[in-house]
Formats: C-alpha cells, sequence, structure tokens
C-alpha cells in the first residue's frame, strides 16, 4: 500500500480564504494548549479540548484535522527535545486547509464542505485525472494558490531480476544498468546555484525587509528549477527500472554535511559549493516512484566503491594525466571513476539483496575480453517527458 500526493494550480475565493485563516489559527491554538499542558496524543487532547474549540466557526471535520495537524507537530518536538536537539516551538504562519472528511471527487470535480452546508467545487485537470485512475483518495489540502489531493493504491512489489546501481556526484549521475552505463549531467545544477547567489549578493538596497523578500523569491525558484531538473532524472531511472524489473541500490550517505563545517580549513566557496549538493533530493524522489511502482530500493555502504576494479576486484590507480580516469594493472584498463562506482555498487547490491547465498566478495569477476563499459552521456534537461 503506497501513498502520493498529487499537486495542481489553482486560485480560491475570498470566502475559501477566510476558511484558511480559520483552519490555521485552530492549528495553532491546539498547539499552544498542548504545550502549556505537555500534550502530545490526538485522543487525549480530543477528550480535554475539543469543546474548546466550538469558538472557532467551522466544520467539524476541519476541528478534528486540526487537532490532528497540531498534536503530529508536537509529536515532533517532543521527539527532537528526547534526542537532545535544540527546537522552536512549532507556528503555523501560511494558511491552509486540510480535511480527509466529508470532501468527494465525482468526474473532474472535487468538492468539499463550506459554511451552512454548502459545497465548493474544483475542477481537475487531466494530469490530476490520470493520476487518479486505479487509485484511492484519502486527503486533500488547500492553499492560496494550490490543491493537492493524497491518493492511496495497493502496489505489489516485483521480484527483481536485475539491479541498477546508482552512483551521485557533484556533477553528474551515474547509473548501472544490465546492458549499459548511463551518466546524466547535472553541472547545470551548479550554474544555477552559482547564479542565484551572485544575484543575491548583487543586492545594495539597505532595506532587510525588501531584502529577505528578494532573498527568498529567488531561493524559491532556485529550488523549483532544481527540482524539476532532478524529477526528469528520476523519471528516467524509475522508467529504465520498470522495463528491466531491476532493483535500484544506492549509497547509504551519511553525515556528509559535517565534511564540509566552518573551520575545517577549506575555502567559502569550496564549503558553499559542497554543502549545496542534492544528493538527498534526488534519493527522496527515487524512494517514493519506486515504491509507487513496486521497485524495491536498497542501500550499501560506498567503502571501497571507487577503489576496485569491477571487473577482477583488483586495487585500482589514478591516472596521473587523466584524474577521473582508474587504471587497473591486471586489466589493463583504464575507466572512468564514476563508472567504477555505479558498477561497484550494482554488484555489491546484487550479492546482498538479489543473491545473498552468492558472492562474498564486494565485486564480480567477469570476462575480460568482451568487457566493453558503455558510457552514455545524458543532460537531464533535455530528456522528454512521456505520459501514458
Amino acid at each position: 500500500m503506497t501513498i502520493k500526493s498529487v499537486k495542481q494550480i489553482h486560485t480560491f475565493p475570498d470566502e475559501i480564504q477566510s476558511m484558511m485563516e480559520t483552519f490555521k489559527d485552530m492549528v495553532n491554538y491546539c498547539i499552544r494548549i498542548g504545550i502549556s499542558e505537555n500534550i502530545s496524543n490526538l485522543n487525549k487532547f480530543s477528550s480535554l479540548h475539543y469543546k474548546d474549540l466550538s469558538q472557532f466557526n467551522i466544520q467539524s471535520y476541519y476541528k478534528l484535522t486540526a487537532m490532528s495537524q497540531a498534536m503530529g507537530r508536537l509529536a515532533q518536538r517532543k521527539k527532537a527535545l528526547k534526542n537532545g536537539k535544540t527546537v522552536k516551538s512549532p507556528y503555523i504562519s501560511k494558511p491552509y486547509l486540510v480535511s480527509c472528511y466529508g470532501f468527494k471527487i465525482t468526474g473532474m470535480l472535487l468538492s468539499f464542505p463550506m459554511y451552512h452546508g454548502d459545497k465548493f467545487l474544483v475542477k481537475l485537470n487531466e494530469y490530476t485525472m490520470s493520476q487518479l485512475e486505479n487509485a484511492e483518495p484519502r486527503s486533500f489540502v488547500i492553499t492560496p494558490d494550490s490543491v493537492s489531493i493524497s491518493v492511496r493504491k495497493q502496489v505489489e512489489q516485483i521480484i527483481p531480476e536485475n539491479v541498477i546501481g546508482i552512483d551521485r556526484n557533484l556533477r553528474n549521475i551515474t547509473i548501472s544498468t544490465p546492458n549499459q552505463t548511463v551518466m546524466y549531467k547535472t553541472s547545470k545544477l551548479l550554474s544555477i546555484k552559482e547564479n542565484t547567489s551572485h544575484v543575491i549578493s548583487s543586492f545594495k538596497r539597505f532595506d532587510v525587509r525588501k531584502k529577505k523578500h528578494f532573498q527568498k523569491r529567488l531561493g524559491n525558484r532556485r529550488a523549483r528549477r532544481i527540482q524539476q531538473h532532478l524529477h526528469k532524472i528520476s523519471k528516467d531511472i524509475i522508467s529504465r527500472a520498470v522495463q528491466s524489473k531491476s532493483m535500484i541500490v544506492l549509497e547509504d550517505i551519511k553525515c556528509i554535511r559535517k565534511l564540509y563545517r566552518k573551520g575545517n580549513g577549506q575555502g567559502t566557496k569550496y564549503r558553499r559549493k559542497l554543502n549545496s549538493w542534492s544528493f538527498y533530493e534526488l534519493q527522496r524522489q527515487i524512494q517514493y516512484k519506486a515504491e509507487w511502482e513496486g521497485i524495491p530500493v536498497g542501500f550499501i555502504d560506498p567503502k571501497r566503491t571507487s577503489q576496485l576494479c569491477p571487473i577482477c576486484g583488483g586495487k585500482l590507480q589514478e591516472d596521473r594525466f587523466h584524474r577521473r580516469k582508474l587504471l587497473c594493472i591486471n586489466c589493463k584498463k583504464s575507466i572512468d571513476r564514476d563508472v567504477v562506482a555505479s558498477m561497484n555498487i550494482s554488484y555489491k547490491g546484487w550479492s546482498r539483496f538479489c543473491h545473498p547465498r552468492g558472492l562474498s566478495v564486494e565485486v564480480v569477476n567477469g570476462n575480460l575480453e568482451n568487457f566493453r563499459p558503455v558510457i552514455l552521456q545524458v543532460d537531464g534537461s533535455k530528456l522528454v517527458e512521456t505520459r501514458k
């Protein structure tokens, strides 16, 4: 059983905007009570303070959801405090409206209750309707300029016949499929981040309020462009996995931000570049898209994935003239280090998840005479999206 959200742009009238403001105030009211009385359990809070929400002029559907939203945030705060983290008190600043009760989708129309028993209708576009096919709507979220519908469907997990290993780098993303190796260029993401930083630093007006608004607008634009670029890459990877019935294996990257902290003896520009690396965003997109298609995703230790030859398992040496190339003395072959890493990730994933009783080493010995890695250079911005 998997759940995902489908979002579309929509503008709402003032009456719905007032409902969003009421819902936001109601969630903040529940948060204040929960903090003062140290309550983060929904059943306990509803039994004690549900009657106090009668001061808000809104349907009971939304009162139940507001309490659930508030208790969820307080539970996350309680967990963070238990782990020794310093957190701020949760507060909702933007108006929104959430409910999993009382709404209905009929044809291309979404209807949800308003004041005095009235219904508000939202027309859904073709893309949203295509995503709702063979899926069960569970809840909806509306903001002043968008509507999102959470859907659920029963997914049968495929039995993997192959493995796709993914190596994430700052300037490219390399995958090793059963038939070939594909390299997606992500150097465009670096230029987007650097250009945005230069534009933000060029703001000379001595007005803190305007400067914050300017930085926020450009930062949101940068995040949207990066997400769109990574969405095209992740969609292409998932389509390859579905066609070849492959499992996806990634490196288990942890504590990467600690390597580029202030005081580590690194330059400001270097730290900024490495700390803006969107390695987790690609992982997040691949995980939820793979789960929706029934594709298993595994993680392996990244240790020595770029040091061992994927053919014979021998130690690789750096090429003095070609820094991105690694030379194997036994095989007499020079291979790109990212291709080596993706192949080793694929082999380690196969030996661990798909064939646990087989290989006990990190690499697989292959035929040296017939081995020719195919490296296809793919620009993620030029991938063509197809709709079924």
